[in-house]
């Protein structure tokens, strides 16, 4: 008897084993669960940007199946692969119409003239120019902008350049695509930008935040850098960071019997590589690459900001030793007050060409509207 309860037992024991490993081989080759929507997992918290690390998690993980797993991703880089320099028009860039619809609104699809696109290709050569901007603070006060608003728009100063980004499909004027500078993404930063644009923190619909992530010319999407201990330290900002661009994005909303236009600061990372690549190389104007990473506006336009609580900034430093999140990089942008100075030179530039669209729509019965700068910006959360 005591051989057979021995020979019982080892069986009982392989048999779990075997089914233990039959499990983990089934969990590993089922169909990955879809995540819940940004907004879903988000929740209320954008409304006092509550920072809780179930939220945190949950937000990344959707975030690496977005990247990797989701089949509309997989869509994508199928298109781009299918167009990288074969359909490029008299610029050199990609035709526009080609161009795959990621995050994009129906507002923004169905821009007069031509869509406003979050998407260059592969191959989208650009131009960068150095301009300067003023901020008419009486106008503001006009429009309905706050005091603390009023405060960082007043900070800036109209003799620091703007250095504008000319990519082809995203701009609506020349004024409209900034560079903004070199920064790391953490995983609490995917969250900041997910309360900061979140649905609910907006008068009218914009893209997910998730369009923030996506590279405007491969469309990976960014991920938040972790050594092996899940800490974002010296060593990982090193091996992989992204150059912050702002996209003005525009679209058409109905309001009532009228339609109103609209735009936002959306944003954008993109990958080293792919800015490099398609960067037209100017060096006389001091435009080359990596040259061109000191004209991020932390070490001119928000110096005084950035050196709160950063390392002071000394002749000769290394521009890439020097990091910065990219949700800082973003706020700061907001503080030195060139946002204020960009968005009234986007509202007075396109306002010409506007005034004749307006005639000709109202010709076939449709009016538009046109809303203030404070309330084009929608309604927004309170900076963290």
């Amino acid at each position: 008897m005591p051989p057979s309860k021995k020979k019982s037992s080892k069986k009982k024991g392989f048999g779990k084993k075997k089914a233990a490993a039959s499990a983990t081989a089934s969990s590993a080759t089922s169909t990955p669960t879809v995540p819940r929507s940004n907004e879903e997992i988000i929740g209320n918290s954008w409304k006092n940007n509550v920072i809780k690390k179930s939220i945190v998690r949950e937000l990344n993980e959707a975030l690496v199946y977005e990247s990797t797993i989701s089949e509309k991703r997989k869509e994508i880089f199928a298109q781009l692969d299918a167009l990288n320099g074969t359909s490029v028009n008299e610029t050199g860039s990609t035709d526009l119409a080609l161009m795959p619809v990621t995050y994009e609104t129906e507002g923004m699809l169905n821009y007069p003239k031509m869509p406003c696109m979050l998407t260059v290709g592969k191959t989208a050569p650009f131009l960068m120019s150095k301009r300067f901007h003023g901020v008419p603070v009486s106008m503001m006060r006009g429009a309905g902008y706050d005091e603390v608003e009023m405060g960082f728009a007043k900070s800036w100063d109209p003799k620091q350049p703007v250095y504008h980004v000319d990519l082809p499909h995203l701009c609506r004027g020349s004024e409209s695509t900034i560079f903004m500078g070199e920064c790391y993404l953490d995983k609490e930063d995917v969250l900041h930008f997910a309360q900061r644009f979140a649905k609910g923190a907006s008068s009218y619909n914009w893209p997910d935040s998730f369009a923030i992530l996506q590279c405007p010319f491969c469309c990976k999407m960014a991920l938040p850098l972790v050594n092996g201990k899940g800490k974002v330290d010296e060593a990982s900002v090193k091996e992989s960071t992204y150059i912050m661009i702002l996209q003005n994005i525009m679209q058409f909303v109905k309001m009532g019997t009228s339609l109103q236009r609209i735009h936002r600061g959306l944003p954008r990372l993109c990958c080293k590589s792919c800015f490099e690549k398609n960067l037209i190389q100017e060096e006389e104007l001091g435009i080359s690459y990596p040259g061109v990473l000191k004209h991020g506006i932390m070490f001119h336009a928000a110096k005084n900001d950035f050196l709160k609580g950063f390392p002071e900034v000394k002749e000769g430093d290394e521009v890439e030793s020097i990091s910065i999140s990219a949700y800082s990089l973003f706020v700061m942008y907001e503080r030195c007050g060139m946002q204020a100075a960009v968005d009234e030179t986007i509202f007075v530039t396109t306002e010409a060409g506007m005034n004749s669209f307006r005639g000709k729509m109202e010709k076939i019965g449709i009016k538009l509207g046109e809303v203030s700068i404070k309330q084009a910006k929608a309604r927004e959360c309170k900076l963290l």
